[in-house]
């Protein structure tokens, strides 16, 4: 008895043994193996849905300044920018839904349409139709320079030089911040079709505006503040060339040569951002709902 005893002493702590290696092996091996698995999949998820709130919020903002510069037409124009979309798939075009006014517009009531589809994939209101049309072809077109932002409006000073089918001048330090990076079309075709965005789109290939004749203009970035700063700055340039012309006397040009060193400014991005983000307090302690 004792002998069987002592000799079952040495082979339970093995069995012990094995099963406490066999259990740890497997925790080790199997849940951590799973869990980084699922982690890696929960952070790219939460990283999309970070961002998407970060454009969302940044969008909504250059909506709200430009309601404050008064380069809004209530519900009507457009601002859309490329964003990951929340479920960490892919990509979606975050723009207002139709009848929603500017001023009242917030980083939760943009809607997030599928650049393939064109359906709206996050948000339950609908785009507007020329919205879709213009700005999914826009952003489709210029993806490969880069642009992340298109921004529509029918700005007034803007809008008054497209609508002459004039081109902007180098007659204002302003204006020749644009030097070379404007395209025109000037075959309007009234409703905006597929068709339609598309030809605006190639209008303007490798520049970051277009004229749009008898309606509007375009801008397009690689960031929100760009086209934002850009949409401000070329209004006040058309302003100043419109204004001229109303005096009866010939806008004077400078050389192309000076046109371009403001055109190609080595500063500009850090302005573009600056402006943007000066305008951040000023809606935040007006209208703080922009971020909600």
């Amino acid at each position: 008895m004792c002998i069987v005893y002592l000799w079952l002493i040495p082979q339970l702590k093995m069995a012990h043994l094995f099963a406490r290696v066999t259990k740890s092996a497997l925790s080790q091996l199997l849940p951590r193996r799973c869990l980084s698995i699922s982690t890696g999949a929960v952070n790219g998820i939460s990283r999309a849905v970070a961002e998407n709130q970060k454009m969302r919020e940044d969008l909504a903002l250059s909506y709200r300044a430009l309601a404050y510069y008064n380069l809004h037409e209530g519900i009507d124009n457009h601002l859309s920018v490329r964003a990951p979309a929340r479920n960490g798939r892919g990509e979606v075009m975050l723009i207002i839904a139709h009848g929603i006014h500017w001023k009242m517009l917030t980083a939760s009531s943009l809607i997030g349409v599928d650049f393939e589809s064109g359906e709206v994939v996050e948000g339950e209101r609908p785009v507007e139709y020329f919205a879709k049309h213009i700005h999914l072809s826009i952003h489709n077109a210029k993806v490969h320079e880069g642009v992340k932002c298109v921004m529509h409006t029918h700005q007034p000073y803007t809008t008054a030089l497209a609508c002459c089918h004039m081109k902007l001048k180098n007659c204002s330090q302003n204006g020749m911040r644009f030097h070379n990076k404007i395209g025109y079309d000037h075959s309007y075709g009234g409703v905006a079709t597929d068709d339609e965005g598309k030809r605006i789109a190639d209008s303007f290939i490798g520049k970051n505006i277009c004229f749009m004749g008898n309606h509007g203009v375009v801008a397009c970035g690689k960031r929100i503040c760009d086209a934002f700063d850009d949409l401000y700055i070329l209004e006040r340039a058309c302003m100043f060339q419109v204004l001229a012309m109303s005096t009866g006397a010939k806008p004077v040009e400078v050389p192309d040569e000076i046109a371009e060193q403001i055109a190609n400014y080595e500063d500009e991005d850090m302005l573009r951002e600056a402006h943007f983000e000066a305008m951040r307090p000023i809606i935040e302690r007006m209208e703080p709902d922009y971020r909600s």
